[in-house]
């Protein structure tokens, strides 16, 4: 099975019922590459205002509820808002504890299945240069596009003509789109991209160098290369490919990937974490040190096990899972998460808060010496379509639910 389901509009469920009052900690998505004091007003600085609570057990506060079809909801670096993806195309806002009626922008998708307004990233800089990334299908085909806007200063809204599209390239299949877009510790931009779809990856494009397909991308959005929109990293496996039509893509970064909706960085050390969707028998949670060129094995395999064929697959450097689950338990669809990084909560530091689309429970383990230690269940509560688990610009962690909701992860 693939990712979220069908989109389903909702009546509205009213304002919020809490507001987010407690932050710490750094957040995932760039290094804190601030040059210094800005000049500009920033009434939504975000500032931690909690004390600190001891304990592992969690629970849920209630954010937001009125939501269509919510996929993330992130933050800027240093911005006390929360911003939500919606799949039809619209960022929403929660400032100072409400929804605004206003969307932050409106960009034009091809919606829904697993198409839609897929990942939303802020620059690294976000507070000094206003800039921001989504990836989305585009109407009337399905394309992938990357593309940047620029909000408007001093305002809860962005300008849709500062559009600047950096990629876009066509899909033969509507699924397995993948979707995260998040900066890394190093300022670079990861694109985590779905095998194209289908069942099986049919054209064996996850481990196909000359496509971007079943890869994580990685650009430079800052520099720009001969005559595209952004910049291939030096350090790029494959940087200095003459890009021919059967040439490795200098874009590549990982490989192997069959469907990774949600990826995440631990702002304490860089490491990645990878939710790739299954197959039909298992999902995985990837994680490792973030190096070049790891082939995370589809389609030769699928989590831990042969996949094709199913039996003497190739193994030679492909990189096993940290967790797995049969779907026979339930899983379906994995949501990768996001490692615990706030301080409102100091002992759930370290700890990686994940779950599944279907199952709607959280689990959680620690990654130590690139093993899962400790992997559990967390939450008895049945969130229901999960989405993402993503944290604030304070580190605090957000789960997002396809029903329209925004839970904030708390101690009790």
């Amino acid at each position: 099975m693939s990712r979220p389901s069908p989109r389903v509009r909702l009546p509205a469920l009213g304002p919020l019922v809490l507001a987010v009052a407690c932050g710490g900690g750094s957040g995932d998505g760039g290094p804190d590459a601030d040059p210094g004091p800005d000049a500009r007003d920033m009434p939504d600085a975000a500032v931690a205002t909690c004390t600190p609570r001891s304990g592992t057990t969690i629970g849920f506060e209630v954010v937001a509820t009125g939501l269509d079809a919510p996929l993330l909801a992130t933050a800027a670096p240093g911005d006390a808002r929360l911003f939500v993806i919606e799949q039809g195309g619209a960022i929403r806002v929660i400032k100072d504890g409400q929804l605004l009626a206003e969307p932050f922008l409106e960009v034009a998708v091809q919606c829904c299945g697993e198409q839609g307004l897929l990942g939303l990233a802020f620059h690294p800089q976000f507070r000094h240069n206003d800039l921001f990334y989504v990836h989305h299908t585009a109407r009337n085909g399905g394309d992938h596009v990357i593309a940047e806007y620029k909000a408007n200063f001093g305002t809860d809204t962005a300008d849709p003509g500062s559009r600047r599209e950096l990629m876009r390239w066509s899909d033969p299949y509507t699924n397995h789109n993948g979707g995260s877009v998040e900066f890394g510790p190093d300022g670079m931009l990861y694109l985590a991209i779905g095998d194209a779809g289908s069942g099986g990856d049919p054209q064996d494009r996850a481990q196909d160098l000359s496509s971007l397909f079943g890869k994580l991308l990685r650009i430079d959005v800052d520099t720009r290369t001969g005559a595209r929109a952004y910049g291939i990293p030096a350090d790029n496996p494959h940087a200095a490919s003459p890009d021919g039509p059967g040439d490795p893509r200098p874009e590549i970064w990982h490989l192997g990937l069959r469907n990774p909706f949600r990826i995440s960085f631990d702002a304490a050390n860089g490491d990645i974490y990878i939710g790739d969707v299954g197959q039909g028998a298992w999902e995985e949670v990837n994680a490792a040190a973030n190096a070049p060129g790891i082939n995370w094995g589809w389609d030769d395999r699928e989590g831990a096990h042969c996949f094709e064929p199913a039996s003497g697959c190739l193994t030679a450097g492909r990189v096993d899972p940290v967790v797995e689950f049969n779907q026979n338990q339930g899983w379906r669809s994995v949501m990768g998460g996001q490692v615990y990084r706030g301080t409102c909560f100091p002992d759930l530091q370290g700890t990686y808060f994940y779950g599944d689309h279907y199952a709607g429970r959280l689990w959680a383990f620690e990654l130590v010496g690139g093993v899962a230690q400790n992997n559990r269940q967390v939450s008895t509560q049945n969130l229901g379509g999960l989405t993402a688990v993503r944290a604030d610009a304070l580190g605090e962690l957000h789960v997002t639910t396809i029903d329209g909701t925004v839970r904030r992860i708390v101690v009790p």
